[in-house]
């Protein structure tokens, strides 16, 4: 039974990505005002983060991208991207909680979806930083953010149980670290 449920997991998370690149790839050649150059902003802008191959998916998923101008607006993406993956992740666990109802998998799911949330909440929270230019601010909170999204992972290990939350904690956690190393850019001492 866990088995199917991973997999069924696993798979519905497949289905996302494709479909986030498909209607990414759609409106990027379907748009005719955008340019190679448009693109080459956020590969460029990628090349300057820790992981550019997996920056330039993320962002590239998000139409908006092609139309940033700067860092501070590739940021702002990212960090829209990355508040709704933790309220997916949020209510991903929340979901998975109920069906562990009784298990010992259930506290574990319960301080993820607690910690995914909160996560959400940070992440919000740096945007508004962001938009006030306070860069500072916002790495401070998105650090935060990342912290909060470990709990997940952490709870698992800690009861010594498998996580059914892996993968999601992964994706997840990737976005928010892009996150981090685009408000990197930004000067933040």
């Amino acid at each position: 039974m866990k088995m199917a449920e991973r997999r069924r997991s696993v798979l519905m998370l497949i289905n996302y990505y494709f479909f986030a690149m498909m209607i990414a790839s759609i409106c990027l050649l379907e748009s005719p005002g955008l340019t190679c150059a448009d693109r080459n902003f956020v590969l460029k802008t990628c090349n300057n983060t820790d992981t550019p191959d997996l920056c330039a998916q993320i962002l590239l998923s998000d139409p908006r991208s092609v139309n940033a101008t700067d860092v501070r607006g590739l940021t702002d993406i990212a960090l829209d991207i990355a508040a709704r993956s933790a309220d997916s992740a949020s209510s991903h666990a929340s979901d998975l909680s109920d069906k562990y109802e009784g298990l010992p998998e259930q506290e574990p799911l319960d301080l993820c979806k607690e910690g995914w949330s909160e996560a959400a909440d940070d992440l919000r929270d740096a945007h508004e930083q962001v938009d006030e230019a306070n860069y500072t601010a916002a790495a401070r909170i998105i650090g935060e953010a990342v912290d909060n999204g470990n709990v997940c992972e952490k709870a698992f290990a800690d009861d010594g149980l498998k996580s059914v939350m892996a993968d999601v904690d992964k994706t997840t956690s990737d976005q928010v670290v892009l996150a981090m190393d685009l408000i990197s850019l930004l000067n933040v001492p």
